[in-house]
């Protein structure tokens, strides 16, 4: 069943570079954008969208600003305090005019507010924008590294306030934010309380990056809550960021007000590829945190071959380095990532919770996907919930989550359907605004937590997959030990594998299978010989059969050894008597009674059974056989009782007579 997903777009006058919802109010979404510096003839602003209604959207407030400055490259809503009803207080990024630029004067970071009557005060028809006003509050330029003379290439690249508290009635808790440089000969981050007014008495540290290496992207998790709080830790952050191969964390306090740079440390490096090569190294594209130990990155594979997301353990007390804790890949068909963002609903009693995550890609579409989490097993695999495909006809390049505050528990009848938003803007001056509605879970509990997606059948489906994988896994192991064991002649052909390899090897690698003697076959032997052809008969050409392996395949299968001719059945017996030949081998033979008919015998060689033998006749046949391989000691005389020997000749013969007194 395809899920449900309501959505509303809206085409502006300019290309869009930045978007953010208010966190308080998933109605309200600010977007930035705008030509360039009069350059295009397509002017710069930013506009407050209405997206109340989950199929429509509507341009509520509009601030134009000067052709003369930069377009907005930056942008988020920063609601100050409990604020007024109708009041957002947002910061963008937006450089001064190319003429301040190269005096050194570049005030990059601005304020705006944006003020709008009460919801219940708000036209009603569709039609009607909603009267307010916007104005600037300041402006400020916080970066120290400066462009050589002339020079106006350096932007605010990236700009991330730390998380909206989330607890009702939280909303005076303190907040940091942090920019970064774009562009620049030496990159630099700056960290700064969030005021209505940054300026750079709101500094709080400084990170100096090096020589043509930049911040790729940024993000703020409270410490407050986490397991690491401590007394008087109020206004504790952890910082994470990356320059593309490295993820760099450090703890930001808000309460400082220093130029200097935080305690920052690599966490994580992509190992380089074993030619060494630096261009076919992936990197990082964006990260966002999960918790205070865990983040969440995009990483895009060289040449725009493809991208993935990476689950990160950070280090923490008992682990030194950082480990991978799941990996996903995107589709084939996203190329590059462009842009990442997720939304934490909210947690149940228990502490689980589930997270929703988007990606932009380089084919105008957008993947989703949930995360479990809890205590006690952790985070889950990534579980794909849609992908929406064109959703934009040019190049997407924000991408932003609504803030999800979850009702307080216990959940009450009068709590109302919950839902979420997905706002993303583009290059062809478009919005696009998804709404996903959530389910609380379980659903007739008081005190649930809400999801996207209902994690049960994925627990379990989870859970068969690796199953599944486990006994492919073991069983592609086992064969590939029988294989091996049939090349190498331990074991019976019964898959062929000698076959498998190519001619020039086979006769250097294969070894032919030798049958071990009868009392030595395990069980494992005897499923794996052909059914075709009996064990003790699989004996290459030249090998020596003892005794009993002749008896017991004469009495099995009513056959005579491979070399005698083959009597009938009803004449089946086993004759041993002296051989002409001059080796231990050779002085004894073995065949049946009916092949003895057959050769030229003299009909006088007397046959006589083991019991009616000498004791120095007895005796000399077993040296005789023994030395012969034919019989051991070990098998003991019941071996002989079923054979019948011929007269002692030639050697024997004069032997048993030099035995006798």
């Amino acid at each position: 069943m395809a899920p449900t997903i309501h959505s509303a777009k809206l085409t502006v006058s300019c290309p869009l570079f930045a978007a953010d919802f208010d966190p308080r109010d998933n109605g309200r979404l600010l977007v930035g954008g705008g030509g360039g510096e009069g350059r295009s003839g397509v002017g710069n602003k930013i506009s407050l969208i209405d997206t109340s209604r989950r199929d429509e959207i509507t341009e509520a407030l509009e601030l134009k600003l000067s052709r003369d400055e930069d377009s907005v490259t930056s942008l988020v809503a920063a609601p100050v305090g409990s604020g007024e009803a109708g009041s957002l207080v947002t910061f963008a990024g937006v450089n001064s005019s190319v003429e301040e630029q190269k005096k050194n004067n570049n005030q990059h970071l601005r304020a705006y507010k944006f003020e709008t009557p009460p919801k219940e005060n708000e036209a009603k028809k569709s039609d009607e924008k909603v009267s307010g006003k916007a104005t600037a509050l300041s402006q400020a330029s916080l970066f120290r590294t400066k462009n050589g003379p002339g020079s106006s290439d350096t932007y605010q690249r990236v700009m991330r306030l730390s998380p909206w508290p989330k607890q009702r009635g939280n909303d005076g808790q303190t907040r940091i934010g942090g920019i970064t440089t774009g562009l620049a000969a030496s990159g630099e981050i700056v960290l700064f309380n969030v005021t209505e007014t940054p300026s750079d008495k709101d500094v709080i540290g400084r990170i100096q990056l090096g020589d043509n290496e930049e911040a790729e992207d940024l993000d703020f998790v409270s410490l407050e809550n986490g397991s690491e709080k401590s007394d008087g830790a109020d206004g504790r952050f952890l910082l994470a960021y990356t320059n593309g191969p490295d993820v760099m964390v450090g703890e930001v306090n808000s309460s400082s007000r220093s130029n200097a740079s935080p305690d920052i440390r690599s966490v994580y490096s992509i190992p380089l590829p074993s030619n060494g090569a630096r261009n076919a190294r992936p990197k990082f594209r964006a990260l966002r945190f999960l918790s205070p130990s865990t983040l969440l990155l995009l990483q895009n594979a060289p040449n725009r071959s493809g991208s993935e997301l990476v689950l990160l353990q950070l280090p923490s007390a008992t682990q030194s380095k950082a480990q991978i804790l799941r990996r996903r890949k995107l589709p084939r068909t996203f190329k590059i990532g462009l842009g990442l963002d997720i939304c934490q609903l909210g947690t149940n009693p228990q502490g689980q919770q589930q997270t929703v995550i988007a990606v932009s890609g380089s084919d105008n579409s957008i993947p989703l996907f949930t995360l479990e989490y809890g205590p006690k097993r952790g985070y889950s695999n990534f579980r794909s919930y849609t992908t929406i495909r064109d959703v934009h006809p040019f190049s997407m390049t924000r991408l932003a989550f609504s803030t999800f505050i979850a009702p307080p528990h216990p959940v009450t009848p009068e709590v109302g359907p919950q839902s979420i938003k997905l706002a993303s803007v583009s290059m062809g001056n478009t919005i696009v605004v998804h709404t996903f509605p959530l389910s609380p879970f379980p659903t007739s509990s008081r005190t649930p937590r809400y999801v996207l997606a209902v994690p049960g059948p994925a627990e379990v489906w989870e859970l068969v997959y690796s199953i599944a994988i486990l006994l492919v896994s073991i069983f592609v192991i086992c064969l590939s030990m029988l294989a091996f064991a049939e090349i190498r002649g331990g074991t019976p052909p019964f898959l062929g594998a000698t076959e498998w390899l190519p001619a020039s090897v086979r006769h250097t690698i294969a070894r032919e299978y030798v049958v071990p003697p009868r009392e030595k076959l395990t069980y494992f032997d005897t499923l794996l010989a052909p059914r075709d052809v009996p064990v003790a008969q699989a004996i290459p050409d030249g090998a020596i059969e003892s005794l009993r392996e002749i008896l017991d395949r004469v009495h099995r299968t009513g056959a005579a050894p491979a070399d005698l001719a083959t009597p009938e059945p009803q004449s089946v017996s086993v004759i041993v008597r002296c051989g002409e030949g001059h080796t231990a081998e050779e002085s004894v033979i073995i065949e049946t009674a009916q092949s003895a008919h057959h050769d030229e015998q003299p009909e006088e060689q007397k046959l006589q059974a083991w019991k009616d033998l000498s004791a120095p006749e007895q005796a000399t046949w077993k040296q005789k056989l023994e030395d012969a391989g034919r019989w051991t000691a070990a098998e003991g005389e019941s071996v002989l009782l079923g054979v019948l020997f011929s007269e002692v000749c030639g050697d024997l013969g004069r032997a048993v007579q030099a035995e006798l007194p």
